[in-house]
């Protein structure tokens, strides 16, 4: 009776060795996603921004003039439009009942340039087509013999995901006795 004891102590013992043993022969293994944050969290001149909430960050907005390697050159442009306004009784009556004015000529009156570093590419900006964008401003800059000023979009904040396999075990560690 008590050698089948240690008989089954002593294969327990084993079984739980030879499963420690297995579980820390295997190498930890660490393993690194990279996800994109929020598009309303960007890094502007490596300091992480919410654009939504920050009161550095404005929209602008314009035409786009020209596509750069790291980004857009923007021209903001003034719509004037000039109405006709009724003269007589009969085209005060028809203006009434339109409730609009008739449109004789719209001019477009370019206004101020503008760069936008770190324009995203995607939607993707072609020469002519509008833009509308938030950004800070971010100095200025030399352009086609002028200066003028330089907004950032800011590039997308990347965040790592680190994931291991490695056991945690809550054992104390062995201190190292110098003599």
């Amino acid at each position: 009776m008590r050698l089948m004891r240690f008989q089954i102590i002593n294969c327990c013992l084993g079984i739980l060795w030879w499963n420690g043993m297995v579980t820390f022969a295997q190498p930890p293994a660490t393993v690194t996603n990279v996800v994109t944050a929020h598009p309303a969290f960007r890094i502007v001149n490596g300091q992480l921004y919410n654009t939504g909430l920050s009161t550095n960050f404005a929209t602008i907005g314009g035409q786009c003039m020209a596509v750069l390697t790291n980004g857009i050159i923007v021209q903001q442009f003034e719509v004037k439009q000039t109405l006709a306004y009724p003269t007589n009784a009969a085209e005060l009556g028809i203006a009434f009942s339109n409730r609009s004015a008739q449109l004789i000529k719209e001019e477009h009156i370019p206004g101020k340039k503008f760069f936008i570093r770190n324009y995203p590419d995607q939607p993707l900006a072609v020469v002519g087509s509008p833009i509308l964008a938030r950004a800070m401003r971010d100095g200025v800059l030399t352009y086609e013999s002028g200066v003028i000023e330089q907004w950032d979009y800011g590039t997308p904040n990347k965040v790592a995901v680190v994931t291991t396999n490695a056991v945690a075990t809550n054992a104390p560690k062995a201190r190292v006795i110098k003599r």
